[in-house]
């Protein structure tokens, strides 16, 4: 995997014109709707020697470059995130990296390296089970929720840095980290004057709004920073209209965010940032087409998903002296989510559902650099409390649930330079989970169905890590580490039968290469890897018509990830990754015993692209995607087999002083490959969105 940026790249000159009342009028009408434009980087952090630089790497809690990270990472910053085709939210980035399945819209997260990052199950299963996804997303911090990530906003707009990681961060990352971790890090408050307002326009009804402004209050001690993202399409599928939601197939997502900067002068190497963010999403719940076969089916009134939520986040760091730093992350969030579906027409069609809940979370940890730079690391602490009231709705009545979860931990992590050219670390973390799940169910002619779980489990998740740099830009290194997800319980899906299932185990083993060569302006990165997994969580059947999640008793998955980037010239740069995958697991006796492939894990997937500078201001880039074929569910049908598909994006911009100008296609070719078979009962499978032709405009003032 690779974090590296072209060495040479147009950026807007860094003129600032005072424009203050202009971007305070556009943020209004951002607010209400309208559509601008984006920022742009006006730091050319690219090397200008005709190299290509390295980026720090910030997501595991420790700023290190690409060789001194072990973990499979892909790194965006904001100059990838401009030149990449098209990109404006999270799911753009997910689609180009090797070993990552994302099918598309609705319920299913990405699959990761083989594993399901939604947990062991989606849609109904999941709601009377609690959701307890697999891939940790954090935005400044916060993690977000199942309902967040696979229906919520992901906007990439003024956004620093973005990080996706492959392969268990529990260690670091603590809960919710077994396939990987997303982290996404927006820009700070800045002691000058700028801002930046986009509009983009695009087929199906695609527009998106976005502004952000950022100035000093006393100067280079305190600023702040405001900025808001809208973006809405329409769904390729033609849905239907009906109460309470409106039009079934409109797709919205809007991101605020407001930021507070603290730097004190009269306390040398303190700082303070506090962040509030507002987040609001609706989307249907899936975007197969429109059909029927008996009970399953697809209707034009599909079900929809709105979520909201409010965060706050509080971040403290003081430079205590060279040897000590104190680092602390507040965060305290309010979300709920609804569910609306349509039966006005038959009764017995109501399946609405809603949550509400908040979370609270604190972790302080001290950053330590001792022996003359030879021992370094980090030790800290985590507290994290949610609690959920839940509610799913039918025409038999109201069925009520609650969920409350409290973890505590400790976690260290201890580098020590063995020899000049050998590190060795060890990083552990302990981690206590109290939780307990409560619902109450009520089907015709059955006795009233309660479920009452409460369990306590503890869990230790070490990882050690040897590497060997014979020269600054050269690595070879190997690790080993635990990764976990925690049990919990449910009701089954039709029936409301009541069942719980254990924790979930993976221990990962990975062999890792860094290589930065000819004159530094060719970089190969890879890992190679080996997931042993015990008890892992997956969906299992019911007798004929019902689903619960059952621990398997075995499944291994081993690949390999490798990347390249070429500065083949001074305005060229060439990239490629490629990954592949081999999955197997076993069922349990009383399903059969039988050894499959896990869902949504292709043999072999890979990207490629290029980015070319031209004229004066003038750039074009073009990736392109492979995904070999892999089957949609565990059983392995046929029937729900995905054949490999391609899909080509590209974007010609031109940049100037205060702004940037780009023109984009997604799908290029217009492939409707089918990307996931939800049953085999039906021929409606979820498929590549039609090619997608967009402009976009941004100005910096």
């Amino acid at each position: 995997m690779t974090a590296l940026r072209p060495a040479r790249m147009n950026v807007p000159g860094n003129k600032t014109f005072k424009m203050r009342t202009l971007s305070a009028v556009i943020m209004g009408l951002c607010v209400g709707g309208q559509a601008f434009a984006e920022t742009n980087n006006n730091n050319d952090a690219a090397a200008q020697d005709g190299t290509i630089s390295v980026i720090t790497v910030i997501g595991e809690k420790t700023e290190r470059s690409i060789y001194d990270t072990g973990s499979s990472v892909e790194v965006y910053d904001e100059d990838r995130i401009n030149t990449t085709p098209g990109a404006s939210e999270i799911d753009d980035l997910l689609q180009l990296t090797p070993n990552i399945v994302d099918s598309g819209h609705g319920n299913n997260m990405p699959a990761i390296r083989g594993l399901d990052s939604s947990g062991p199950s989606v849609g109904g299963v999941a709601s009377f089970a609690g959701t307890r996804p697999r891939l940790n997303l954090s935005v400044d911090g916060r993690s977000l929720t199942y309902s967040e990530i696979a229906f919520g906003p992901r906007s990439l707009w003024d956004m620093q840095q973005v990080e996706i990681y492959l392969g268990p961060q529990s260690y670091v990352q603590g809960r919710n980290a077994m396939a990987g971790a997303v982290v996404m890090k927006s820009k700070d408050p800045t002691h000058y004057f700028e801002s930046s307002v986009k509009g983009a326009i695009g087929q199906n009804n695609y527009s998106q709004t976005a502004a952000m402004i950022s100035a000093p209050v006393i100067q280079d001690e305190v600023a702040f920073r405001l900025s808001v993202d809208q973006q809405k399409r329409k769904s390729h599928i033609d849905m239907a209209s009906y109460e309470p939601v409106g039009d079934a197939d409109r797709i919205e997502m809007t991101t605020a965010r407001a930021k507070v900067l603290f730097e004190p002068s009269s306390l040398q190497g303190f700082k303070s940032t506090l962040g509030f963010t507002y987040m609001n999403t609706r989307s249907p719940q899936s975007e197969n087409p429109n059909q029927y076969a008996g009970r399953i089916f697809y209707p034009e009134e599909r079900p929809v998903y709105i979520a909201k939520s409010n965060s706050a986040v509080w971040d403290v760091s003081w430079a205590i002296n060279d040897a000590l730093t104190f680092e602390n992350n507040l965060v305290y969030s309010k979300f709920e989510y609804d569910r609306h579906t349509f039966a006005e027409k038959n009764p017995a069609l109501k399946a609405d559902f809603t949550t509400d809940g908040k979370e609270f979370h604190i972790e302080p940890l001290v950053r330590y650099n001792l022996l003359d730079s030879k021992l370094h690391g980090l030790v800290g602490v985590r507290y994290f409390k949610t609690s959920q009231d839940e509610k799913y709705m039918n025409s038999v009545g109201d069925h009520p649930m609650d969920d409350k979860t409290t973890t505590t931990s400790a976690f260290a992590e201890a580098t020590y330079a063995l020899r000049p050219t050998v590190d060795v670390t060890l990083a552990a973390r302990f981690e206590r989970e109290e939780r307990s799940r409560n619902a109450n169910a009520t089907i015709p002619r059955r006795p009233t169905i309660d479920l009452d779980y409460d369990n306590t489990s503890s869990v230790f998740l070490p990882k050690v890590d040897v590497s060997w740099k014979p020269k600054a830009d050269q690595t070879v290194g190997i690790s080993v580490g635990k990764g976990y997800n925690s049990g919990g319980a449910g009701l089954s899906l039709n029936k409301f039968v009541p069942y719980e299932f254990k924790e979930e185990f993976v221990w990962n083993y990975e062999l890792y290469t860094r290589h930065r060569l000819n004159d530094s302006r060719l970089e190969l990165t890879s890992n190679v890897f080996y997931n042993d997994f015990d008890g892992l969580q997956i969906e299992q059947a019911l007798g004929p018509d019902d689903v619960i999640i059952e621990n398997v008793d075995s499944a291994k998955t081993y690949g390999a990830e490798a990347g390249a980037r070429f500065l083949a010239t001074a305005d060229l740069e060439l990239f490629a990754s490629v990954g592949v995958l081999r999955s197997k697991y076993t069922e349990t006796a009383d399903q059969g015993g039988k050894t499959r492939e896990l869902p949504r894990a292709p043999k072999l997937s890979g990207s490629i692209g290029a980015l070319y500078t031209f004229a004066d201001g003038f750039e074009f880039s073009a990736n392109a995607n492979y995904s070999g074929s892999y089957f949609s569910e565990r059983t392995n049908d046929s029937k729900q087999k995905v054949d490999a598909y391609w899909v080509t994006n590209a974007q010609l911009a031109y940049v100037f002083d205060s702004g940037r100008v780009a023109m984009f296609v997604e799908n290029a070719f217009d492939s409707d490959a089918e990307t996931f078979y939800t049953h085999n009962q039906l021929d409606a499978p979820l498929t590549l969105r039609p090619r997608q032709i967009g402009a976009s405009v941004e100005l910096n003032f």
